[in-house]
């Protein structure tokens, strides 16, 4: 039975893994999306002060938003993994240590997302801030 306590870990952090990793692919193919939108717009009329939606409000109401919660929701999901080995009672050093190692080696995927979204985003801005 001890065995099978020690499966249910690694199953809810691949779990939160790839939960993670689905939730970004979503939020990255929307945010692909909303950009090109908005450089398609300049590309046709620049400002597009005549339109309702010009690139200006595409970024501020749907990019920038968008990306901010992405860093957020990674950001949350590399805490929650960082956070699991203080809450959970090992009585081994070993697998207490091996634990600590694999969530800090898990939490490097979402925490590299956090670093490509904030630096995606601030390309997304200088580039914007450029075209117009």
């Amino acid at each position: 039975m001890d065995d099978v306590n020690k499966l249910g870990l690694p199953i809810v952090l691949l779990a939160a893994l790839w939960g993670a990793v689905n939730t970004t692919l979503s939020f990255f193919e929307i945010i692909n999306a909303r950009r090109d939108m908005m450089f398609a717009l300049i590309d046709s009329c620049g400002y597009c002060a005549e339109k309702t939606l010009g690139p200006i409000e595409i970024y501020l109401t749907n990019l920038l938003p968008l990306t901010i919660g992405n860093i957020i929701f990674l950001g949350l999901i590399c805490y929650v993994i960082l956070s699991i080995p203080p809450h959970m009672k090992i009585a081994d050093d070993m697998e207490a240590k091996r634990l600590k190692t694999a969530c800090r080696a898990i939490a490097l995927l979402p925490a590299f997302g956090v670093l490509g979204f904030a630096g995606g985003g601030i390309f997304d801005m200088v580039m914007l801030i450029r075209s117009l």
